[in-house]
């Protein structure tokens, strides 16, 4: 693990000390465990964390059947906790959130009681499906979302959801199941009293499907990772004739309240790496992150992460402090000249100085640097590095617009059509910017195709 650089997805869960400390200021033990797919960190006590990071991968299996698809690559950071009322000290009234920057993600919840899943289920969802379902509308995902939130172990090795949700029930119940052309345009934006109906009706919905129809679902999936119009796909998944009698059979559903679930067995026996103890100052680092629009707060855990580090300072440090004190972080290439730390603080286009830090295991890994290396490879007209390196960023964040428009950008200039017209259709799931994606279109339209 690259200690220090977040560079792909945590998902937070607040546990031990209430407020998720380091030792120096009272906290506990924080630990960092490594999986296939998770890079674990935690205060729980070490059999709780290490049964936590298999969970996590069983979860990961659930995705992989769920969707008929995988990510193989890709190293999700997790910091596991489990106070509700700590994650709300860092975003007020939220119980599980998400943040995004570049290709770092931030997710943000709370574990289940006893064998639940809970929010991280349904923030881990919608960074997941994203990528898997890329012309998801928001019904969907939020669907989707609301049914894994409901999944739970059965064992050690299987896990369960499809179970009946009450008060989502209740929500949907209340104006009847909105139809699929009210959940179209519905872009979850309000969080009223039309938002717990919309919410209720796409768990409905989905839940529907995944219990009385699932080769319909199956269509659905299927229409949503190709390049065809969403509403094309939608006009065929519940053609005009069916929908009035399907939304009434999503009706009944709710009356009838009979279902029989849906489960998925491990398919392999996760493997956890020994834990690796946080120094305080890498806590701190971490605790900046953590805040919800409060530059203050977010500036005072880098400036608590500083005091605590030993001097010389950890590059990544040494970036933080040139930023505080508005200093060029050029600068920090004497001294740190192959840190991906300081090449991408620097913004380094010399493709020949990136390479060297890129054959390290710390570089390989670090999808900020391989990001900065594919648009190097781009201005220097290397088409072949600039995808070498495109790829194995996208590998490791494939949710990442950034990502994914690099590739995109490479796909355009090498006329690769096909794959630039998938990955738009990504990309404009990923990003709320849809106005900079024209020019792209366009471009697309022009691609010459056999």
């Amino acid at each position: 693990m690259h200690r220090g650089s977040w560079v792909v997805a945590v998902v937070v869960w607040l546990s031990g000390c209430a407020h998720f400390e380091c030792r120096a200021h009272g906290g506990n033990e924080v630990r960092s465990i490594d999986t296939e797919h998770f890079v674990v960190i935690s205060q729980l006590p070490l059999e709780q964390h290490r049964a936590e990071a298999e969970r996590l991968e069983l979860l990961w299996d659930t995705f992989a059947a769920f969707f008929g698809a995988s990510i193989d690559h890709a190293r999700i950071p997790v910091l596991l906790l489990d106070d509700p009322a700590s994650v709300r000290s860092f975003s007020s009234g939220a119980t599980g959130f998400m943040r995004i920057d570049g290709p770092n993600v931030l997710l943000v919840g709370t574990p289940g009681e006893g064998k639940e899943t809970g929010s991280t289920a349904h923030e881990l969802t919608h960074l997941v499906s994203a990528y898997m379902l890329p012309r998801q509308p928001r019904w969907v995902a939020e669907g989707l979302a609301t049914l894994f939130e409901d999944a739970y172990f059965k064992d050690d090795f299987t896990v369960a959801m499809g179970r009946w949700n009450q008060g989502r029930a209740r929500d949907a119940a209340v104006n009847g199941v909105l139809s699929i052309e009210q959940l179209t345009t519905w872009t979850n934006a309000r969080f009223d009293a039309t938002d717990a109906t919309a919410y209720g009706s796409a768990w409905a919905w989905l839940h529907y499907l995944v219990n009385r129809d699932e080769p319909r679902l199956k269509r659905l999936f299927y229409g949503l990772r190709s390049n065809r119009p969403l509403a094309e796909v939608v006009a065929e998944v519940f053609p005009l004739e069916d929908v009035q009698r399907l939304q009434q059979a999503v009706n009944d559903y709710l009356e009838d309240a009979h279902f029989r679930g849906w489960e998925t067995k491990l398919r392999r026996s996760p493997k956890v790496i020994d834990p690796v103890v946080l120094s305080d100052w890498e806590v701190h680092l971490l605790r900046s992150r953590l805040f919800d629009s409060d530059t203050a707060a977010s500036n005072a855990e880098l400036k608590k992460a500083l005091a605590l580090a030993p001097r010389p300072l950890p590059p990544q440090l040494a970036v933080v402090e040139a930023r505080l004190e508005h200093r060029d972080p050029t600068t920090l290439l004497t001294t740190y000249p192959a840190s991906p730390d300081v090449l991408v603080a620097a913004r380094v286009r010399d493709l020949a100085l990136l390479r060297e830090p890129l054959a390290t295991t710390e570089g390989a890994t670090n999808v900020e640097l391989l990001l900065l290396a594919a648009k190097a490879a781009l201005a220097a007209k290397d088409l072949d590095a600039a995808r070498r390196f495109a790829s194995a960023s996208e590998a490791l964040a494939p949710w990442s617009a950034e990502v994914v428009g690099v590739q995109l950008e490479i796909d355009l200039q090498t006329h690769a059509c096909d794959e630039a017209e998938r990955r738009l259709a990504l990309v404009r799931n990923l990003t709320s910017a849809t106005a900079a994606l024209e020019p792209l279109a366009a471009r697309l339209a022009a691609c010459p195709r056999p």
